[in-house]
């Protein structure tokens, strides 16, 4: 990453926190891990303004942990993170027992520095480890995402009316049902000012995806897929470089996103700096 560097990593009037290093010090971890939270804190407001669009949805808050009930069945779309490194556990222990009275499948995200004693929370609900994932973020201090050029890759918005477009290709690269994601990504969803959805084709055919989110000074990234067939090629790095560009157009400070192992490098090629693991924990199918 680039640009200035700022000594104290808290949310300043313009949204920006601190540069990393390239050589890790202990005091850089410790700026990390405070930007871990920051962007936790953007996840949790991004998941509070989208609630609204599901029939039923609740956003519930306590104590450093966040929980949103959407009542689809998909364990991604209802869960309890973490804003906090350390929150109470008395606190997300309520927050699971809420979240699981809705009677679909549910997640738990736990951050690295708490994993040890927050796994065996999960495992003594009868939760099963699913993957572990990466924040990642990149600023607008320098050029934010490089904008990889692929041959033939067309990449548009989407329009409200578009957004089974996105389930389609989403569902082919995630391997759920598309109903699911149907349901989480309406066009109710894309009318949301802050909301921006992208397909990229080849000759006409939607090969990938992505969805970006702007609120408060930063951009979430999410849904990022392609289909079996057209993968490594650089088509999820440029869907995802597409959803950078427009979240800092809008005004974003910073852009991030949670990682599998698979697509870390390829989002370290574009610029992402790698801030923080966490442990997903799944009751039912993901």
């Amino acid at each position: 990453m680039t640009g200035s560097r700022l000594e104290d990593p808290v949310r300043a009037p313009n949204g920006a926190i601190p540069v990393f290093p390239a050589k890790r010090t202990r005091r850089s971890l410790d700026r990390e891990r405070r930007a871990a939270d920051i962007f936790s804190g953007s996840m949790s407001e991004i998941r509070q303004q989208l609630i609204s669009v599901f029939p039923g949805g609740r956003f519930l808050s306590h104590d450093g942990a966040c929980a949103m009930v959407t009542g689809i069945p998909s364990a991604a779309l209802n869960g309890v993170w973490f804003e906090h490194a350390n929150p109470n556990v008395a606190a997300v222990t309520a927050l699971l027992d809420e979240v699981s009275r809705a009677a679909v499948p549910y997640s738990l995200k736990v951050r690295s520095c708490c994993a040890e004693a927050f796994g065996t929370l999960a495992a003594g609900r009868g939760m099963t480890w699913a993957a572990e994932l990466t924040l990642m973020a990149v600023d607008a201090s320098g050029s934010g995402a490089v904008l990889p050029e692929q041959a033939g890759l067309a990449i548009r918005r989407l329009t409200p009316d578009q957004a089974p477009r996105h389930a389609e290709v989403a569902g082919a690269g995630f391997g759920i049902a598309r109903e699911v994601l149907r349901q989480a990504v309406s066009p109710d969803l894309l009318r949301l000012p802050s909301v921006r959805c992208y397909v990229g084709e080849i000759a006409g055919q939607p090969v990938t995806t992505s969805l970006g989110v702007t609120f408060g000074g930063y951009t979430g990234i999410f849904n990022v897929a392609t289909l079996p067939g057209f993968r490594g090629r650089g088509f999820a790095a440029a869907v995802t470089a597409r959803a950078v560009a427009d979240g800092l157009a809008a005004g974003s400070a910073w852009c991030w996103l949670e990682a599998t192992p698979a697509a870390v490098n390829g989002y370290q090629r574009i610029g992402f700096r790698a801030l923080e693991a966490r442990q997903y924990w799944v009751s039912g199918p993901a």
